[in-house]
């Protein structure tokens, strides 16, 4: 029933942790004089965030039933944030850059170098929390855990594990600044650019699969 709960929500983790921009924040920050705190404070709200989206899920009525099956209820939660998602694909495509014209680096990004710690950490926490993409996952990876009716220290661990997979994408670029920042910092600046510039293009091709995925699973619990 845990590695069930884990599995059905492993592809929000996926979705969650790859997120081009906070994976370009956490790089930016790291090539930033406060790299040694700011870095792993945004890490922490990112974490914060992901299981604060899991705690309210999981107090939300209606997603699970005694035998452990999902509701009627968590089909269209489903639904509801499947859709949610094509509509922010929308507008992520009304505002993709059209061509030749010059990607710019946006607002959120181009003042990391002087920020302190306590902005590093609420911003990573705005990533998962507030940022639409990824709160819809997270509702969506923790409504799966909520419905499998696992005993609570286990839909903890779930949870946990869940939180673990989406961080990645974050954790690994730290991790590897801290064991060999010499060999990493061109790399970085690289990754860096790539993500600013394809950030629109990757943010709808997730959108789209998730969108689709979310939607398919409501109905398949609705039509049962």
């Amino acid at each position: 029933m845990l590695l069930e709960a884990i599995g059905g929500a492993l592809p929000m983790a996926v979705g969650i942790a790859l997120s081009p921009l906070p994976i370009a924040s956490v790089i930016i920050l790291l090539m930033t004089p406060k790299a040694r705190t700011n870095a792993p404070a945004f890490l922490l709200g990112w974490i914060a965030g992901i299981l604060a989206v899991g705690f309210f899920v999981s107090i939300l009525p209606g997603i699970e039933t005694t035998r452990g099956d999902p509701t009627y209820t968590s089909g269209l939660f489903r639904i509801i944030l499947g859709i949610f998602l094509f509509a922010l694909t929308w507008k992520q495509w009304q505002q993709r850059p059209r061509p030749n014209e010059p990607v710019t680096v946006p607002k959120l990004l181009a003042n990391l170098d002087t920020i302190g710690t306590a902005h590093s950490s609420a911003m990573g926490f705005l990533f998962t929390a507030i940022n639409p993409k990824n709160l819809v996952l997270s509702a969506a990876g923790a409504a799966t855990i909520d419905s499998s009716m696992l005993a609570p220290n286990l839909q903890i661990i779930a949870l946990l594990v869940f939180t673990t997979i989406a961080s990645l994408s974050v954790a690994l670029p730290l991790a590897a600044y801290f064991l060999a920042r010499q060999s990493v910092e061109g790399m970085f600046a690289r990754w860096k650019d790539w993500l600013i510039e394809n950030n629109v293009t990757v943010l709808i091709v997730l959108l789209l699969v998730f969108g689709t995925l979310l939607i398919g699973r409501g109905m398949k619990i609705i039509a049962t």
